[in-house]
């Protein structure tokens, strides 16, 4: 295996990180894929079908974040439109309940 596999190698364990929602892990391993990078030099023109793996890797890395990031905000709304509707309950039940102990 040469170093420019073991890059490829290092990117696609970092896709199966996103892909199995271990994003807490994530930032460990793109630091040690680029300190691993740093070390590799200028690429031979033997290693270009690594490359252009490492780049179809790389951009679906990208895609799956940005739909996470979507989903989560997907999810952060649902939430707060969520607590709006818990709010809008609790001033009714405040409400009622002053009403049946007759301190209104």
């Amino acid at each position: 295996m040469t170093g420019w596999d073991d890059l490829l190698a290092r990117a696609e364990r970092e896709l199966a990180l996103v892909r199995g929602g271990d994003l807490a892990a994530l930032p460990a391993a793109i630091d040690e894929r680029t300190r691993f990078a740093a070390t590799l030099g200028p690429a031979p023109a033997s290693a270009r079908p690594v490359l252009q793996r490492l780049v179809a890797v790389q951009e679906q890395i990208v895609v799956e974040l940005t739909l996470a990031g979507a989903g989560i905000t997907r999810d952060l709304g649902a939430l707060r439109r969520g607590r709006g509707a818990v709010q809008g309950y609790r001033t009714t039940t405040s409400a009622r309940s002053a009403l049946v102990d007759g301190s209104a």
